[in-house]
């Protein structure tokens, strides 16, 4: 339980959560971690908690480095018990502590934990903290993804220490992305974005906005779940794929989600398909019976097109549509071209119920298509035809 030297005297001490298989409803089967940075200077800091089943590891770490009663502020970038989970066993064995946090965090921090004599440093955007030889300049990121969201610089080393931005729910033996498969990692920092911070591309244009407004010359980022991007190359690449998903612009393709009983609505979402590929447009094809909502939502950040496809099971959608369309319309992907399809046997309708999502959600949509029982060849070229419309 040692802990290990990120950069000089600035060390890891967080923990893996070999385990984890869900988060929030996301799935997780590479598990997560929970990183913690402890800062040797003049002043020692501690940046983050852990989760708080796991605190008595991250404890170990830290006391292999320190004594607590040296321990001289505590930084909260985000209150989320993922992060904030070990912090009143911390403040016990540290009172002397003083969090350093921003206003929304001290709320939080309240109402969650009995916080009866701790004291705090209250911080903002282009704030800075002496810590002895070190300055940490304080990154406001509201809505990234709590109103108390908040990135940590520490620039001297030109570390950002950056909460839940550019982290990635992968558990490894590698604490660095050099250590790792670069793609895998890749693709799990694009799989957390889409289904954690998918809404909010807005405040990540902000965030990052921010941090070339103040100048901020970063050769690390070290996020609070996953593996840290170190060097030019990594930490270049992490920020422009941050900009590109921000952005919410597309590349052009679809995707197509569906369910099916009796193979009904499969039929259908074949001949979707069969009209993209016809096309040249790129185009995925996801049955939710074998694949997981979490997967499906990266697909989304850079499609185009959305087709939704749902039998009808007691009058209603079938449930597992009816759950993927709560899911994604919670993430509130944006700008997309819909079209919803569907199949029934004694009443038809459910296909509305897909489509008021997508008005929902402002986007353009084509008339919603359904069909009674078993597709034949002529009711597959009419779907065809609708989706011609979409992509016209």
């Amino acid at each position: 339980m040692n802990a290990v030297e990120v950069k000089k005297d600035v060390y890891w001490v967080g923990v893996k959560d070999w385990n984890l298989v869900e988060f929030h409803g996301y799935k997780t089967p590479h598990g997560s971690t929970y990183n913690s940075y402890l800062i040797m200077d003049d002043k020692i800091t501690l940046v983050d908690g852990v989760k708080h089943y796991l605190t008595d590891e991250q404890l170990a770490r830290i006391q292999s480095l320190v004594d607590f009663s040296k321990i001289a502020y505590i930084v909260v970038n985000h209150v989320e018990q993922d992060h904030s989970g070990s912090v009143p066993a911390l403040m016990k064995l540290a009172p002397q502590a003083k969090i350093v946090t921003n206003a929304m965090g001290k709320r939080a921090l309240e109402d969650h934990f009995d916080t009866t004599g701790w004291e705090y440093v209250i911080v903002k955007t282009g704030d800075s903290l002496s810590i002895g030889r070190r300055n940490l300049e304080f990154v406001t990121t509201p809505m990234l993804h709590w109103p108390d969201s908040m990135m940590t610089y520490v620039k001297e080393d030109k570390l950002l220490l950056s909460n839940d931005g550019f982290g990635q729910h992968y558990c490894t033996d590698a604490l660095f992305v050099k250590d790792a498969k670069f793609d895998v990692v890749m693709r799990e920092a694009q799989s957390y974005y889409a289904n954690i911070l998918f809404p909010y591309g807005a405040q990540a244009e902000k965030a990052l906005n921010t941090a070339g407004d103040l100048g901020l010359d970063i050769e690390m980022i070290a996020p609070s779940h996953g593996c840290i991007w170190s060097g030019e190359k990594e930490v270049s690449a992490i920020l422009a794929a941050y900009g590109k998903w921000a952005s919410g612009k597309d590349e052009g393709k679809a995707v197509i989600v569906y369910d099916t009983m009796w193979g009904a609505t499969a039929t259908l979402a074949d001949a979707v398909m069969s009209v993209f590929q016809d096309a040249g447009i790129p185009v995925v094809k996801y049955c939710l019976s074998n694949k997981d909502v979490s997967e499906v939502m990266v697909d989304f950040l850079d499609a185009k097109y959305i087709c939704v496809g749902s039998p009808t099971l007691n009058n209603e959608l079938f449930p597992r549509v009816a759950a993927f369309l709560t899911y994604m319309k919670g993430l509130q992907p944006k700008n997309k071209k819909a079209f919803a399809f569907g199949s029934y046997g004694w009443k038809p309708g459910v296909v509305n119920n897909i489509q008021a999502v997508f008005e929902a959600l402002g986007w353009e949509t084509v008339a919603p298509f359904e069909e009674k029982y078993t597709p034949k060849s002529d009711v597959v070229e009419k779907i065809k035809e609708r989706v011609k419309e979409m992509i016209a």
